[in-house]
């Protein structure tokens, strides 16, 4: 028996080592696997430009592009910003490992307008410009600031789609929004030093840390991380089918800087923010708005919900410093029949439905909701279905936060190597019994 005890040991070690390794492998590293990597530094003028790279959202100017040296040198850039023409280039070549390929865009302005009409194949998505002017697909814009602008379209059950398009002035563009199904789907955990961080995903705002965002589609995405008074963080990361990716970044503090950043608040939350003219995100209930790397002088700030009365006022950002705006909205005088629905759930990335109709993915604000009685599910693979009834009166802001618990997980789904092990681990203690 006494040599029997050591060998279970070690089997039961072995087992468990197998069961660890994908789990293990779920809290991947950010950085790229394999491979000498390089930079491409995209910036414009002016900056906070949209940027497309191969296809995928990068974030905005200035921002750094790693790719790999030995990869394929074949490259499209896609600069877009409200109000300009669209820039775009190809580069033949890839950078040496460690070094930086510089790209600068002098973005041509634009004054005209023109119009946008934007489907979606299956139709029904929700559509969104220059992360605003959300509408469900087929949606006509007109007035659209002729140049360039970025398109997005989510619909339940298929990946983000993002395009950026060229409106043309007195002239119409089309988008026709190709959505791919989600076959394989992953969560990130998103846990950062200090908290309260903004999460983008793909250039969607997602949360504020610490958060999990589910629903993500197996594959890469691009990660930021915005916080006053800290460097924005930027990164490409795997998420893997049916695991959660953990990311624990501690941010650093902003050394000589250049520039200035706003936190902005709003009362009721859920509300536009536009900062020069330029569309930024909206007001959350839980966590200010971080808009980082503000050029140093005075900007103009605009604050707008539904039903509202606009919030207008100049912010003068200084070098270093962190401007905090706090904007309680007056009521109009005469609100339309519609009422202002904001949705949070944990984890994110959950879909919203309303009337049995997909509305976006949490967090969401549907800013102009007719008033009357409507069923609000909240669903997301592995949990439970968050489900309630609401009621929209004309003028309200109503604020719903959705917490969703996990399926229960039955016997059946217990892993195999755990199995095993609980098997073996019977047939020694009946062993040593005898």
């Amino acid at each position: 028996m006494n040599q029997v005890y050591p060998a279970f040991i070690r089997i039961i070690v072995f087992l468990l080592v197998l069961l660890l390794i994908p789990l293990a492998s779920g809290q991947a590293n950010p950085g790229v696997i394999g491979g000498d990597v390089g930079y491409f530094q995209v910036e414009s003028n002016p900056t906070g430009a949209e940027v497309i790279f191969d296809g995928e959202f990068r974030g905005e100017t200035p921002v750094s592009v790693p790719v790999f040296s030995t990869a394929t040198p074949s490259h499209t850039i896609a600069i877009s910003k409200p109000g300009y023409f669209p820039w775009i280039k190809q580069y033949s070549q890839n950078p040496a490992p460690g070094k930086t390929i510089q790209v600068y865009a002098q973005m041509e302005p634009s004054t005209s307008f023109g119009t946008l009409v934007v489907t979606s194949s299956p139709s029904g998505a929700l559509i969104t410009v220059d992360g605003g002017k959300g509408q469900q697909a087929p949606w006509t814009y007109t007035d659209v600031t002729a140049g360039s602008h970025i398109v997005q379209a989510f619909l339940s059950g298929y990946d983000t789609y993002a395009e950026i398009v060229n409106v043309p002035p007195g002239g119409t563009a089309t988008v026709n929004a190709l959505l791919v199904p989600l076959t394989n789907v992953g969560s990130l955990q998103v846990k950062t030093s200090p908290g309260g961080a903004d999460v983008y995903i793909n250039g969607v705002y997602r949360g504020s840390s610490d958060t999990t965002v589910g629903n993500l589609a197996a594959g890469k995405h691009f990660v930021q991380l915005k916080l006053a008074g800290y460097q924005d963080w930027t990164y490409t990361i795997e998420i893997l089918p049916n695991q959660v990716t953990f990311l624990d970044v501690p941010l650093s503090i902003r050394t000589s800087p250049t520039t200035g950043d706003i936190q902005v608040e709003s009362s009721p939350p859920g509300a536009a923010v536009f900062l020069d003219g330029v569309y930024q995100g909206r007001t959350q209930g839980t966590n200010p708005l971080d808009l980082t790397g503000v050029s140093p002088g005075t900007h103009p700030l605009s604050i707008q919900l539904e039903n509202y009365q606009d919030y207008n006022t100049s912010v003068d950002v200084r070098t270093g410093q962190t401007t905090t705006v706090k904007a309680t909205l007056v009521s109009s005088p005469s609100p339309g029949q519609s009422g202002t629905i904001q949705i949070s759930s944990q984890p994110s990335g959950a879909n919203v439905f309303i009337d049995n109709v997909c509305r976006g993915i949490t967090p969401l604000t549907l800013p102009s909701l007719g008033t009357g009685t409507y069923s609000l599910a909240v669903r997301l693979a592995g949990y439970n279905d968050y489900s309630t009834t609401i009621v929209v009166n004309a003028g309200q802001a109503l604020q719903i936060e959705a917490a969703l618990t996990p399926v229960a997980t039955s016997a059946g789904t217990i892993p195999l190597v755990l199995v095993l092990s609980l098997f073996i681990a019977g047939i020694w203690f009946m062993h040593r019994r005898t």
